[in-house]
């Protein structure tokens, strides 16, 4: 008997496919909502690599340009801040020699008319004379008559005598009228000359003050010009490195500070320098104790922190550097010419290293000239100074250590 033959499979392969089939149906949808693969990232080609690097580079150089302009402005600005330094210092002395010149013509014109009148004096007193020699004790008669019409060898005697007094009397009168005379004339040329001093002194401050005037507009031109494109320049160097413009503010504020720190530094190590290479190192530039009312002229000039800077200006409510100095120590009873120039030579020099509060402290285009002073300040600290500095600014506490600085300072007296 022949076996039986097994089921068909066809049955349950036809089965299975539709199992399979219907799983795979019913994974349709989830396949579709699946997301697709992502495709492989392709790293950037050479080209877009040296087009990246030449960018980053390009926005760099131009940064690094930006960075240049904002210094050179800040040096241009430090110039036409020397200048008018300069120029208001100028006209400061001008005018200080102005009121110098004015009080030794107004003194030498009063001895003029003090010797003018002692010579009107004395050629009167000479006329008299003269005229009671020759009228004699008889009237209107003449020497030579009285002694003839004398009585006696007496009164010839007494005649004689009276005639030799007066005499003497006439050559002290004509002796007392030379005298006069050339006084003067000594006195009448050197009011002329003191006059003459006055009219220079006059034409100097005139174009002192036509210099500082110039000076002083170019200077705040240049302030609000510089102000302007430094707004520009910081715009755009917040555009290129994707920053705000406050925060590119904190950074130039923060980049200025670095650098003023390694220009006093550098200022610091100068006025060392030459301080060395000065008298003081010697001990000679050493002044007495502190001047007193000191802590007076401190307390003073703190007070006027915040005033503005004016050239000229010698307060109450605007002030030039030596302007503020000379108020300060006027405060404390000691007075002081408005001249930066005129204030260095007005007390004892005192090295840098002996600096006391209340000193002064002067800056020049050449330390090795005081002829070219332009500045002063007035330490309140060691190495702190409060100071008037220049247009656009306001009266500040600042370091001593600045380029300029004349390696020792004075004390007033």
């Amino acid at each position: 008997m022949t076996a039986p033959r097994p089921a068909p499979v066809v049955v349950a392969e036809g089965a299975a496919r539709r199992t399979v089939l219907l799983a795979v149906a019913g994974a349709l949808p989830l396949l579709a909502a699946a997301p697709a693969a992502a495709a492989p990232v392709q790293p950037p080609g050479q080209d877009e690599v040296d087009a990246a690097r030449a960018a980053a580079a390009g926005t760099a150089q131009q940064v690094a340009a930006l960075q240049a302009e904002l210094a050179r402005q800040q040096a241009d600005l430090d110039a036409v801040h020397v200048r008018l330094s300069v120029a208001a210092e100028d006209f400061d002395e001008a005018q200080a020699l102005l009121q110098q010149r004015t009080a030794e013509a107004e003194l030498a014109a009063g001895a003029a008319g003090t010797a003018r009148t002692e010579l009107d004096g004395a050629r009167l007193a000479l006329g008299r004379l003269a005229s009671r020699s020759y009228r004699g004790a008889a009237g209107d008669l003449g020497p030579l008559a009285s002694v003839l019409g004398a009585g006696s060898a007496q009164d010839l005697l007494d005649r004689s005598a009276t005639l030799g007094r007066l005499t003497a009397h006439r050559d002290e009168a004509v002796e007392r009228a030379d005298r006069a005379q050339r006084a003067a004339e000594a006195a009448r040329a050197e009011a002329d000359a003191a006059a003459a001093a006055q009219q220079r002194a006059t034409d100097a401050a005139a174009a002192a003050r036509t210099a500082a005037e110039a000076a002083a507009a170019a200077a705040d031109a240049a302030v609000t010009a510089t102000r302007a494109r430094t707004e520009e320049l910081i715009a755009e160097l917040a555009r290129l490195q994707r920053t705000s413009v406050e925060l590119e503010r904190e950074r130039q504020a923060g980049l200025a500070a670095e650098e003023q720190g390694r220009r006093e530094a550098a200022a610091r190590q100068a006025a060392e320098a030459a301080a060395g290479a000065s008298p003081g190192a010697s001990g000679v530039l050493v002044a007495a104790g502190p001047t007193a009312g000191a802590d007076t002229a401190v307390a003073w000039a703190l007070d006027q922190l915040g005033k503005p800077y004016r050239w000229g200006g010698e307060g109450p409510d605007a002030f030039d550097c030596s302007g503020l100095t000379l108020r300060a120590w006027e405060a404390a009873g000691v007075q002081l010419p408005h001249s930066s120039r005129l204030q260095r030579s007005s007390g004892e020099p005192v090295a840098l290293a002996d600096l006391a509060a209340g000193d002064l402290v002067f800056y020049a285009t050449d330390t090795s000239d005081p002829a070219t002073v332009h500045h002063v300040a007035l330490v309140v600290s060691p190495g702190r100074m409060v100071e008037a500095p220049h247009t656009g600014a306001v009266v500040r506490t600042a370091s001593i250590y600045r380029s300029g600085l004349l390696p020792h300072g004075t004390r007033p007296r």
